[in-house]
């Protein structure tokens, strides 16, 4: 109840700031037919399919840009046990406060949290950024939560704490210590730091926030925990997985999925073989 009530004071300090989508210009033909906003359990639905089958549409370049993190990623493998050297040597109370924090942060009453609180704000107080910001973060983190939660059973990566080094793999496994890869409490802080930075306009609201999910990818490689690569990918997807949620968000608000008209267009040409229907999309 206290972190609830929490939520809503600091929400409340927030609708003081700049926002973004919020007091936007209203032409006058919206005045004369005012639209009719989508149900919020649709367009947070359209928003998982559509985030989800984003590589179905992907171009050359979204294939590109792939393959570069993928690249990327298995490049930073080689520089895992390096840094790993590195966080091993540090021992502090300050630290182990940082790793305690980090730990709760990205556990999923964290998520649930933060959704939550936004969302039933935005209801209850009639507040439209917070209803909209609770509808982006609970989309977000849905879709990039269940990616990596598939990938870490699939690729079966070792964690650093195992002692088996950064290229021991069981996938499919149950075992825990076998699912570092990728990171889950660094793909729920880069969630949380990416939306609530996209949806305020004060730089140093938007340096803090990502510095929260700095604390966190500290965190989790002073605790031995995941390696470095591990969290770097979890953020990759956080980040991908956001930016498709805000885009869906933003086209669906007034526009009903279920509601759109056909798109299709249809021709009918003679061939050999009879006639030929074609559609084009």
């Amino acid at each position: 109840m206290l972190q609830h009530c929490g939520l809503v004071v600091v929400i409340g300090v927030i609708s003081g700031l700049p926002l973004r989508g919020h007091g936007q210009h209203v032409s006058l033909d919206s005045l004369d037919k005012p639209q009719r906003r989508t149900h919020d359990i649709i367009r947070f639905a359209d928003a998982v399919v559509y985030t989800v089958g984003s590589p179905i549409r992907w171009k050359g370049k979204d294939w590109l840009k792939a393959g570069v993190v993928i690249s990327g990623t298995a490049l930073l493998t080689l520089i895992d046990e390096p840094v790993m050297d590195f966080w091993q040597d540090r021992n502090s109370g300050v630290w182990d406060g940082i790793e305690r924090a980090g730990f709760y942060y990205g556990k999923p009453y964290a998520v649930f949290g933060l959704t939550s609180g936004f969302y039933l704000t935005g209801v209850l107080l009639n507040y439209e950024w917070a209803r909209e910001t609770g509808l982006i973060l609970g989309a977000a983190y849905l879709t990039s939560g269940t990616i990596q939660t598939l990938m870490k059973s699939v690729v079966g990566r070792a964690r650093p704490g195992t002692n088996v080094g950064p290229w021991a793999f069981d996938p499919f496994t149950s075992d825990p210590r076998y699912h570092s890869f990728p990171s889950g409490h660094m793909q729920v802080a880069m969630v949380t730091a990416m939306v609530l930075a996209e949806r305020l306009n004060p730089v140093g609201l938007k340096i803090l926030f990502y510095s929260t999910a700095g604390l966190t990818l500290s965190a989790r490689l002073y605790s031995d925990a995941h390696w470095f690569s591990d969290l770097v990918f979890g953020g990759v997807i956080s980040w991908f997985c956001t930016k498709a949620v805000i885009k869906s968000m933003e086209t669906n608000k007034f526009d009903n999925p279920l509601k759109r008209k056909d798109k299709i267009s249809w021709s009918i040409t003679p061939s050999f073989q009879g006639i030929r229907i074609v559609g084009r999309f």
